[in-house]
């Protein structure tokens, strides 16, 4: 037994949602600003802790050194949830006597 598609109540195929021409103008303008270096999600995974770390334990300005990551992130929700959950468990585990040696 085969079942077959119902013809919507016009009895026409379904059409496809219009693109406007300010929808493809965005969409050409995000395309342009993609470069070869930009990261992928696991590149940033993998680099994500050395990140972290230099950022709260070096108290280095990270964006001058990893630009690409802090653009990804900007870009990227998936990679900020995990760069503020990973930023808040260093953050909440930093040893309290750690500041008074230096």
């Amino acid at each position: 037994m085969t079942i077959n598609k119902l013809p919507n109540p016009e009895n026409q195929p379904a059409s496809e949602p219009e693109i406007s021409d300010e929808m493809v103008m965005r969409f050409l303008k995000v395309l342009e600003q993609v470069r070869k270096e930009d990261l992928s999600c696991s590149d940033m995974f993998a680099r994500l802790d050395e990140f972290v770390e230099a950022e709260i334990k070096e108290g280095k300005d990270t964006s001058k050194i990893t630009p690409l990551i802090h653009e990804h992130l900007d870009m990227c929700s998936d990679c900020c949830d995990e760069y503020e959950a990973l930023l808040s468990v260093v953050e909440n585990t930093k040893d309290p006597n750690e500041d008074k040696k230096n």
